[in-house]
């Protein structure tokens, strides 16, 4: 089904900014290291006895004693039509949290998951060789390990998904498919307190590419969750619309910028909503001049009810705690458009979700999951005279003046509630975020889930949000640069 597509077109690939299968590995972060066999049974219980130790010990000098270890694996595959490759990478590592009774706050952070590596952390932390044991209540149970996968096996699944997609021709000119697992175990100790849990976060996505006169067209698909391989597969027909997607013709000519109402659909509801929480609703350090909002205030239309719900069955983002130990819980943080709590590390006093990026950097405030509770209408109608706007693909927000520039892959033209045909390539809504959000006047009943993106050089945060769409109204105008 891909004879047509040759080797030669690297320079094709190079202008749509795709690459090949073993470049995309390298650009998620993934080289060629193997892991060691990690047999969970055995592990958990020799971790769990090293943290008690270590914990009691510390307990004897500081009021108040944290302990997180994780032992994380990745593996990434990549099938295109340049190739295969798949890259596994490894993660191990303890984070030792103790506050002095002066206040002050201590942190020893080291890769060496072994009883040697914890008990030279603990030392270096000035904690004596003995101490009484301490009771660490009931211990949790193992979780189970998950099936293991070769991988012949996640090429052969890769094939799969490649071969599924009936519309494949000669006019795209490139597809990839790929499959990523993030198979993390998280262990968070202190007095009185015994947790563990296992984390497998699954990421598919197939891409495709296609000419449409000079313009290059691309579009991509990707199902994000937590739990099994097979949970969400890329059906057929999902694989199909992304195609036909690819091949769609684009309108020529220039477009006119001008105020219009415009229906988000999922994908860019989802940006615009992020953007609000990072932020409006996160507690981090602001630019001079930027105005933390009062609590109670209202920051978007009375419809307007967002929670963080880390307890979503299957989210990609949802954990059973963070990394600073607290249970996961849901969070309402708009209620009926108000601003009803903020995203803060308990650390520093707030309400919660301190997370580390890749649960070993320094933990700072993030949401997990987010749901916007859907309204009552069917997708359609929302539709009047406007545009609908789909592909998110970024946003640029400058906290200071609240103005957010959200780029988005193309507009469609609506009048009288029925699209007339005619689609815009490379569309941004611009304006205040907080006029946005407070003139969005329906939101659809359908929500669509999606893993949110961190910056390249990061480490996973592992977010998500489920959103149905919305209608707003806002300045639309032509691309003027990447988001």
């Amino acid at each position: 089904m891909l004879a047509a597509v040759t080797f030669h077109r690297r320079e094709v690939l190079g202008a749509f900014g795709v690459a090949s299968a073993s470049t995309l590995l390298w650009a998620l972060g993934c080289g060629p290291h193997v892991p060691t066999i990690r047999h969970a049974p055995q592990v958990s219980g020799e971790v769990r006895t090293w943290l008690h130790d270590a914990v009691a010990r510390l307990a004897t000098t500081y009021p108040t004693v944290h302990a997180l270890a994780v032992s994380r694996r990745r593996t990434t595959a990549a099938l295109d039509v340049l190739g295969s490759g798949v890259a596994r990478l490894r993660s191990d590592g303890v984070i030792l949290t103790v506050r002095g009774r002066d206040g002050g706050v201590r942190e020893h952070v080291t890769s060496e998951l072994t009883g040697a590596g914890i008990d030279a952390a603990v030392q270096a932390l000035g904690a004596p060789r003995r101490a009484p044991a301490l009771d660490f209540g009931r211990a949790p149970a193992t979780p189970a390990e998950p099936p293991r996968i070769t991988d012949l096996e996640l090429r052969q699944r890769l094939e799969q998904l490649l071969a599924r997609d009936a519309s494949l021709s000669s006019r795209i000119v490139y597809a990839a498919a790929l499959i990523d697992l993030d198979d993390a175990i998280v262990w968070s100790v202190a007095p009185g307190r015994d947790l563990e849990q296992r984390l497998v976060r699954i990421r598919r996505a197939a891409t495709r590419a296609a000419w449409n006169g000079t313009r290059p067209v691309v579009r991509e698909l990707e199902h994000a969750w937590t739990g099994g391989l097979d949970d969400q597969p890329l059906t057929a027909a999902d694989l199909t619309a992304t195609s036909r997607a690819a091949l769609e013709l684009i309108t020529p000519g220039a477009f006119a910028d001008g105020e219009h109402t415009v229906v988000l659909d999922p994908s860019v509801a989802a940006i615009l909503l992020d953007t609000a929480v990072r932020g409006r609703l996160t507690a981090t350090p602001r630019r001079p001049g930027a105005a933390r909002p009062a609590a109670g205030a209202q920051l978007a239309s009375p419809l307007v009810t967002l929670l963080d719900d880390p307890t979503a069955p299957g989210a990609y983002g949802g954990f059973a705690f963070d990394d600073e130990g607290a249970l996961a819980a849901p969070l309402t943080l708009l209620d009926a458009g108000r601003g009803a709590a903020q995203l803060a590390d308990r650390a520093s006093g707030g309400s919660g979700r301190g997370r580390r990026p890749g649960h070993l950097a320094c933990v700072e405030p993030a949401a997990s999951n987010l749901r916007l509770v859907p309204g009552t209408a069917d997708t359609p109608q929302l539709y009047g005279d406007g545009l609908i706007l789909e592909g998110g693909l970024g946003a640029t927000y400058d906290p200071s003046t609240d103005r957010i520039r959200l780029a988005c892959a193309r507009a469609r033209e609506l009048r009288a509630g029925k699209p007339t045909g005619r689609v815009y390539a490379d569309i941004e809504l611009v304006g205040s975020l907080t006029a946005l959000l407070s003139a969005i006047d329906a939101i659809a009943r359908e929500p669509a889930s999606f893993a949110l993106p961190d910056p390249a050089d990061r480490e996973p945060r592992w977010r998500s949000i489920a959103t149905p769409a919305l209608r707003t109204r806002g300045l639309v105008r032509a691309r003027r640069s990447r988001a």
